[in-house]
């Protein structure tokens, strides 16, 4: 059985599909999508892709600028935030409706038109 190595790329493609996966598009998707994506799926990808070791990473590599990084660090705190200081707002309807959701996914959004480097990710 072959040996499966993660490379800083692979960990870079981590946090463009994070980021694609957390758009406004997502208020058109069923309760129970939106309920994975959220608070299965991103609560580990936007803490893991988002966090300051990795965010390092893509700077060093020259594959974002400080500013992509700020706005990363911004994503990643009031992701964090919703969930500690809005616990009524961590449900699907919210997700759908709530302005505080909104901010953040369009902060994605804007990550995402921001980024210069895309690596082929097949």
């Amino acid at each position: 059985m072959g040996k499966f190595t993660v490379t800083k790329e692979h960990i870079y493609i981590g946090y463009i599909r994070t980021l694609e996966s957390f758009t406004r598009a997502l208020v058109h998707e069923d309760d129970i999508a939106v309920g994975t994506q959220i608070f299965e799926d991103l609560d580990i990808y936007v803490r893991t892709y988002l966090c300051d070791e990795n965010l390092k990473i893509y700077l060093d590599e020259g594959w974002i600028d400080h500013e992509i990084a700020e706005k990363s660090r911004s994503l990643l705190s009031g992701f964090c935030a919703l969930g500690k200081e809005c616990p009524g707002l961590w449900n699907a309807t919210s997700v759908k409706n709530a302005e505080e959701w909104r901010k953040l996914m369009k902060l994605s959004e804007e990550i995402m038109a921001d980024l210069y480097y895309i690596p082929d990710m097949e």
